[in-house]
């Protein structure tokens, strides 16, 4: 006689229910081991996510920074960019120039950094600007300050400082120049027409135009575009075999992913802990549940209940412990994130700062983490059903 699944799970209900005090802690021991995962690893993925939504974009993806090192045997210049723009998938190849300077006002003086970036550059760039505009084009005699030459000219408005004359005075090597040429030091008027949000230190972004003017033929970096995020690696390669050194924000991101790959096998190691000490406690349960029911077991097999049913009651029972104690500790790790999640996003708001979600919980992780769960409970519920199925009827009621 083989019973019905519908009647088999009614009986491993009924179990459960029998002894509620019992059922109830090791239900809860599993929710919290389950509940534990679901908040670390969220918190983790959700550290993850904003680290790299931070740190980048698509279009950031594809771009590639390339200078020559320390050689000073290679250059980058106008052939060189020509080569970038010959490598397959590179949509765009702008040059860049990197001076120290000194920058003055009616006020006073102050140094920093002069970079020579033409409009393509800046477009690529993708140029934050806090007041004001860009440079209109190449040719014109304008400069985009930071917001840290704004402030220490003393102007906490950085509108204001919006059409001021700023003289810039620039010393440019030799390097740059043709090797027969002598350094030069140039001092021009520009009149301010932007600023940009970055406060860290002076620096300034003049039209590259301006250098190139004085006959300056070799540049400090470049900028290289490819047509998608995947072609990235490929057009790297192929210019570090050009003997240039390379960096991407993807090289940014995948550092990033490998180090919050190890936080999380950390973080996944201490709700692992919970959740075996909570698989202990099931064993435990289900053991002291087949000493209980020796008697009824005996007497369900002397009717004609045979093993494999017997089997399929215990691990039903085990099953639906996991189960229930999955989905609470899932809902209560997703409850409890979310709920911090709000109460982070409204204390950003009152502060005047970005919201940011700190717990993240993808789907399948979730999806994987319950499946793990039930498989958990599959084999902590195998050994006490085979114990279950094994009993000897007449043995049994000998022993009772």
């Amino acid at each position: 006689m083989s019973m019905r699944k519908t009647f088999i799970s009614r009986l491993a209900l009924r179990s459960i229910t029998g002894h509620k005090l019992r059922s109830v802690l090791t239900i809860a021991g599993i929710a919290i081991g389950v509940g534990f995962i679901i908040f670390l690893i969220s918190l983790g993925y959700g550290l993850q996510r904003i680290s790299t939504q931070e740190v980048a974009n698509l279009e950031a993806l594809q771009i590639i920074e390339v200078s020559p090192g320390k050689s000073k045997i290679i250059k980058i210049d106008d052939d060189t960019i020509e080569k970038f723009m010959s490598l397959s998938d590179v949509e765009a190849a702008e040059p860049q120039l990197s001076l120290v300077g000194t920058f003055s006002v009616d006020t006073g003086s102050i140094e920093g950094v002069v970079y020579g970036k033409d409009t393509d550059y800046l477009e690529l760039e993708e140029t934050d600007i806090e007041a004001g505009r860009l440079y209109s084009s190449d040719l014109a005699q304008e400069v985009v300050i930071n917001k840290a030459i704004a402030t220490q000219f003393g102007f906490t408005d950085t509108n204001n400082i919006l059409g001021e004359t700023v003289t810039i005075s620039t010393n440019i090597g030799s390097e740059y120049l043709n090797d027969k040429e002598d350094p030069l030091k140039k001092e021009d008027d520009f009149k301010i027409v932007g600023v940009l949000s970055n406060s860290d230190s002076p620096y300034a972004y003049v039209p590259l135009e301006v250098y190139t003017d004085y006959g300056v033929v070799n540049y400090s970096s470049a900028k290289v575009k490819v047509g998608s995020k995947e072609a990235t690696d490929t057009a790297k390669q192929q210019i570090e075999n050009l003997g240039y050194k390379t960096t991407t924000l993807k090289d940014t991101v995948d550092q990033i992913n490998q180090f919050f790959g190890i936080f999380q096998l950390i973080l996944l190691s201490f709700g692992a802990i919970a959740v075996l000490i909570a698989a202990l406690g099931m064993f435990n349960t289900l053991t002291i549940s087949l000493l209980e029911k020796t008697r009824e077991i005996s007497f369900m097999k002397v009717l004609g209940t045979n093993g494999k049913d017997i089997w399929r009651m215990f691990i039903a029972e085990a099953l639906l412990i996991g189960f229930i104690g999955s989905m609470v500790g899932i809902l209560a790790g997703l409850l409890v994130g979310g709920f911090l999640n709000d109460f982070l996003a409204t204390l950003a708001e009152r502060t005047g700062n970005k919201p940011v979600e700190i717990f993240y919980a993808p789907f399948i992780f979730t999806f994987a983490t319950f499946a793990i769960a039930m498989i958990i409970s599959f084999l902590t519920g195998i050994y006490p059903s085979y114990r279950a199925s094994k009993i000897d009827p007449l043995e049994a009621l000998r022993y009772e």
